[in-house]
């Protein structure tokens, strides 16, 4: 495995993305959308192309969920990746939370109306994240 430490992403990348994104959910009637580190093959790696999650949040680690809403958003971490989420990400645009003790659907429950709707790729999340 090749490992690039070119920085492509900062912590100000989310102000220019989120928007957009934000956008694409009303647009498709969702009113929640998660953005995984996963590509349709479910590796651990993934190529500089699929790197979806560093695109959108600045978090470059090997692991890790961003759950936006319209108004909110979070990105969930196991303890391995706390302080380079505290360093990479805009922490006034995502929330840090700790994966497994804080889950996303428990986060989502807490800012979502009741019967709110969450869009995500089906390629890139088994059915047991689902």
């Amino acid at each position: 495995m090749l490992q690039d430490f070119r920085r492509r992403t900062t912590p100000e990348t989310a102000a220019f993305r989120l928007p957009p994104l934000r956008r694409a959910m009303e647009e498709a009637g969702v009113d929640g959308f998660l953005v995984p580190r996963a590509d349709a093959h479910q590796g651990e790696t993934v190529a500089p192309r699929d790197e979806r999650l560093a695109w959108l949040t600045g978090f470059t680690g090997s692991a890790g969920l961003a759950v936006v809403t319209a108004a909110q958003a979070a990105l969930f971490v196991d303890s391995r990746y706390t302080l380079q989420a505290r360093a990479e990400v805009d922490g006034t645009r995502f929330a840090l939370c700790r994966h497994p003790e804080d889950k996303p659907a428990d986060w989502l429950a807490g800012v979502l109306p009741e019967g709110g709707r969450i869009g995500f790729d089906p390629w890139l999340h088994t059915f047991g994240e689902i």
